[in-house]
């Protein structure tokens, strides 16, 4: 009778814990995109004109603080694929984990990125 006792004590225990919930699976995407988030500029070397590029975690994009309208088509270890409302591409490539060009097919015109100075 004690063993049953014992028993009954610990599953009542072992049931009245809470179950914690398992973690929530990260998307691959959204663990790509931290390869390409950062605040970068490049300059265009036609007008000599440097602008700002942006990308946030969720992958949206600003260049020069106006938001990019379009999506994300396709996004690897070495190249995030941006296709904008007029369906042109803006490719930003990387190497080593880190985004070093822009290619804007609008433009048809790559740029080096700058990479801002840690501090």
């Amino acid at each position: 009778m004690a063993r049953f006792h014992e028993f009954m004590t610990t599953l009542s225990t072992m049931l009245s814990r809470k179950k914690q919930a398992p973690p929530t699976p990260v998307s691959p995407m959204l663990e790509l995109a931290q390869l390409y988030t950062g605040k970068f500029a490049f300059v265009d070397e036609l007008t000599n004109k440097s602008h700002q590029l942006i990308v946030n975690p969720t992958l949206a994009i600003k260049i020069d603080g106006r938001t990019l309208p379009g999506q994300v088509v396709g996004i690897t270890t070495d190249a995030l694929t941006f296709l904008d409302h007029y369906g042109y591409q803006l490719i930003i490539t990387a190497k080593e984990g880190h985004p070093v060009t822009v290619y804007d097919e609008a433009e048809d015109a790559t740029y080096q990125i700058i990479v801002p100075e840690t501090k």
